[in-house]
C-alpha cells in the first residue's frame, strides 16, 4: 500500500507550572496531529513533543522553542518520505522512516542526536500508519491489530511526582487512593535521599488492596542522571538502612546510555526506558541485569514498542506503561497496550502512568476532545481505572476526534 496525501498541524498546551526533570523545565507541550490517506480513506495520528525527555542535550543547546521546532521539522520530513515508500506492514515503513530521519537530522545538525529524539518525532506518523493500515484491512479492534489479548479488568493510575510537586499535592494524591507513585530523582544524591524519605514518610498510614505489601509503592526514575555505580549504591544502601528499599516497586534508568553498569548484584528491580531505543538496547540492558522495561508507545512509536515487548516477554522481563504527559486522546494508545500486558509482581492490576491531569492547565477542556469523553474509564477512582466495557470499542482508539482532525492544515 502507499500513502498519497499528508498534512500536519500542532497546538501548544500550557502547563499548570514548569515541569521539572533531568535538571530542566518545560512550560508548554506541542500537540502534533498528522493526517495521511489515499483516495479511499484517511487516518489521523497524534503525538506530543518532549525534547527534554528524548534528548536533554538538544533541549539545552537549542532551548525549548527551537528544540520543539526541530522535532516538528523532523516529523514533517518523515511525512515527505512516507509518500515515496510502498509497504505491507507498519513495522517495515516505520523502521525505514527512522533510518532515513536519523541520518537526515544527524547530518543536518552535525550532532550525535539520541535515537529517542527521532522516535518521538515519528509517533504521530506511526500511529497514523497503524490506523490507515487498519482501515485498509477492515480491522476494528486493537487486539486484532496488534495480536495482544486482554489481560486486565483494572489498571492502576500512576501519578508523577516531579522536583516541584509539593507536600500537599502528594498528600492529595495519596488521599485520592493512588498507590503506585512515580518519583523523579536524579537531582543530586543527598537531595534524592531526602526526597525519597520524605515521600515514603507521607505514604505511612495509607493502605492498598492492590499491592503485595498492602501499602503504597514507590517507583523511582533517575532519567539516567547517576554518574557512577557508587552513587547508585549509596542511595540503595541508604534506602535499605531506612527500611524503604522493600517499598520500591521498580527503579528506572539510573544511568545514561553512555554510562551503563551491571546492576545484577543490586537487590532492586531495575527498568530501562529512554536508553532502550530498540530491541538491540533492551537485549544489552537485560545482559546488564535489568529485568524490567518501561514501554512508551506514545514516545517510541507503537511499532518499536511491540518489537521490544515481544523480546521482553520471551525473557520474562516485567513490563509496564510509562507516560509522556500525553493528552486524553493519545492516552488511549498507552491504555490499550497497558490493558494487554502482564504486570509487575508487586501489584495485582495493570499499570498505566498518566500525569496529564496533574500538569495541563486545560485538562478538562482537553478531555472534551476525546470521542468518548464522558466514559468512566477516563477517570481513575481510588487510584484505579475500571475497564468495564472498555474492550467493546477499545476506548475509542479507532474513532475520530473532531478537534484533532481539524488541526492538520499544512500539506506536505
Amino acid at each position: 500500500m502507499r500513502v498519497e496525501t499528508c498534512k500536519i498541524g500542532y497546538v501548544k498546551e500550557k502547563l499548570i507550572k514548569p515541569f521539572g526533570f533531568k535538571g530542566g523545565y518545560v512550560s508548554d507541550v506541542w500537540q502534533v496531529a498528522v493526517t495521511i490517506g489515499d483516495s479511499e480513506c484517511q487516518a489521523t495520528g497524534l503525538s506530543i513533543q518532549s525534547v527534554l525527555w528524548s534528548d536533554a542535550f538538544v533541549f539545552q543547546k537549542y532551548g525549548q522553542e527551537k528544540g520543539d521546532q526541530l522535532m516538528y521539522d523532523t516529523t514533517k520530513y518523515a511525512l515527505g518520505l512516507l509518500k515515496t515508500i510502498e509497504f505491507d506492514t507498519p513495522f517495515e515503513v516505520t523502521a525505514r522512516l527512522f533510518e532515513l530521519c536519523y541520518k537526515h537530522i544527524t547530518e543536518m545538525t552535525k550532532e550525535n542526536i539520541r535515537k529517542t529524539f527521532v522516535l518521538n518525532a515519528l509517533v504521530a506518523v506511526d500511529m497514523a500508519i497503524w490506523l490507515f493500515y487498519a482501515r485498509k484491512n477492515n480491522i476494528t479492534s486493537f487486539s486484532a491489530l496488534t495480536s495482544l489479548e486482554k489481560e486486565h479488568d483494572k489498571i492502576a493510575s500512576i501519578p508523577l511526582i516531579t522536583y516541584t510537586t509539593t507536600t500537599e499535592e502528594i498528600k492529595n494524591i495519596l488521599t485520592n487512593g493512588e498507590f503506585f507513585l512515580k518519583v523523579k530523582i536524579g537531582n543530586e544524591n543527598e537531595w534524592d535521599k531526602k526526597r525519597v524519605k520524605e515521600i515514603f514518610e507521607l505514604t505511612k498510614g495509607y493502605h492498598s488492596e492492590y499491592t503485595s505489601t498492602k501499602r503504597p509503592v514507590l517507583y523511582l526514575d533517575a532519567n539516567g542522571r547517576y554518574e557512577s555505580k557508587g552513587q547508585l549504591l549509596s542511595l540503595i544502601e541508604y534506602l535499605d538502612k531506612e527500611r524503604i528499599l522493600s517499598e520500591i516497586g521498580v527503579f528506572e534508568e539510573p544511568f545514561s546510555e553512555d554510562k551503563q553498569f551491571d546492576v545484577s548484584d543490586i537487590p532492586c528491580l531495575f527498568a530501562c526506558d529512554e536508553s532502550a531505543h530498540s530491541v538491540h538496547e533492551v537485549k544489552e540492558r537485560f545482559q546488564q541485569g535489568y529485568r524490567s522495561l518501561a514501554l512508551k508507545p506514545v514516545a517510541k512509536t507503537l511499532s518499536e514498542s511491540l518489537v521490544m515487548l515481544s523480546y521482553a516477554n520471551e525473557m520474562n522481563m516485567k513490563t509496564f506503561i510509562a507516560d509522556l504527559t500525553v493528552n486524553p486522546v493519545l492516552l488511549e494508545l498507552n491504555r490499550n497496550v497497558a490493558a494487554r500486558i502482564k504486570t509487575l509482581d508487586c501489584v495485582s492490576v495493570g499499570l498505566l502512568e498518566t500525569n496529564g491531569e496533574m500538569n495541563y492547565s486545560q485538562w478538562n477542556q482537553m478531555v472534551g476532545y476525546h470521542p468518548l469523553g464522558k466514559k468512566g474509564f477516563l477517570t481513575a477512582s481510588e487510584g484505579v481505572f475500571d475497564l468495564k466495557g472498555y474492550y467493546m470499542n477499545d476506548g475509542g482508539f479507532f474513532m475520530e476526534s473532531d478537534y484533532y482532525n481539524k488541526l492538520p492544515s499544512e500539506v506536505i
